[in-house]
């Protein structure tokens, strides 16, 4: 029986891990033998795929599979169900060019599924307002923002599905437009194996318009799976995603927790994203976390050539 049932793990783990690289890769290809996306930087609302949290944009944004902590409520919100505790995270980007950008979430796990309510900021200070003959005319600021609440329920012992609806607000001096959008996800982890799938689909929903203009959600599908290894102490991730209006892009990502102490924690990542990729920025991404009882402190550092550097501090609390 204990043969059997070694044999018929490892022939799964040994699938999947045929089979996952095989789609990314071919779902990679897809995106480069198509013709020219004629759909690129047409969504609006395009701060909603900025990615959040130290932890996830240090690893890539390969999140999908992963989401065990308060940031699933951003990359995939089944994730949330598999939470045990109450969890805060708070998140600042220090993004290029002065921009603000900002995220918190609050998951909270009950008997009948797990809760979260979480916030999008992106605010841009000073911008120059000047006529078409360039004369000065002052400044204004503009102002995004997005408000969400998740909830997510266990399917049975190893699936789980969560959804999100958002209110969507953009300011731009003194015009606005607001719309309602969602995230659906699924998740599943295998008992035999230590290797969670994980598929979403975010930012669906009304069309943002600004007085005669408007333009679709950003909407992006995203697909991956992810592997712990050597006794928890490695996770390996790998993503595919489909932008609404770009080509197939696919993230991979690696943390690594050495061994310390149960009050002290130490953790180490990497990360790859096409989606970040040109001459000056090669898509790699790097950060460290630091864990001192049910507080996490997290750093991450994600290049963008020319435009420049980007910074995020995320503070973690488990209650």
């Amino acid at each position: 029986m204990i043969r059997r049932i070694i044999h018929h793990s490892r022939g799964l783990f040994f699938r999947a891990a045929i089979f996952a690289p095989a789609a990314l890769l071919m779902l990679s290809l897809s995106g480069r033998v198509m013709a020219e996306n004629k759909n690129i930087g047409t969504a609006g609302a395009q701060f909603l795929k900025i990615g959040v949290g130290a932890r996830p944009t240090a690893m890539g944004e390969s999140f999908v599979a992963v989401a065990d902590d308060a940031n699933a409520a951003f990359y995939n919100p089944s994730g949330l169900a598999f939470i045990e505790r109450p969890e805060l995270t708070a998140q600042h980007n220090q993004w290029f060019q002065g921009v603000n950008h900002q995220f918190g979430a609050f998951a909270y796990p009950t008997d009948f599924g797990a809760f979260a309510l979480s916030a999008i900021t992106l605010k841009v200070d000073d911008i120059q307002n000047r006529n078409s003959d360039e004369t000065y005319q002052g400044t204004f600021e503009a102002m995004d923002s997005a408000y969400a609440v998740s909830y997510a329920k266990m399917l049975g012992p190893i699936h789980s599905m969560g959804f999100t609806a958002r209110y969507v607000k953009q300011e731009i001096g003194p015009y606005s437009a607001d719309a309602w959008a969602g995230d659906a996800g699924f998740m599943k982890k295998f008992v035999s194996v230590p290797l969670s799938l994980g598929l979403a689909v975010r930012n669906v929903g009304q069309k943002i318009k600004f007085k005669a203009d408007e333009d679709p959600q950003p909407t992006v599908f995203d697909a991956g799976m992810s592997a712990s290894l050597f006794h928890y102490r490695v996770l390996l991730a790998a993503n595919v995603f489909k932008p609404v209006d770009n080509d197939v892009r696919f993230g991979a990502g690696m943390e690594f927790h050495p061994v310390l102490t149960k009050t002290y924690r130490f953790t180490l990542r990497g990360g790859f994203n096409s989606a970040h990729t040109d001459p000056e920025a090669p898509g790699f991404s790097f950060g460290a976390g630091l864990g001192i009882k049910q507080m996490s402190f997290d750093f991450s550092y994600v290049p963008f050539g020319d435009l420049g550097n980007t910074f995020r501090y995320s503070l973690g609390i488990r209650f």
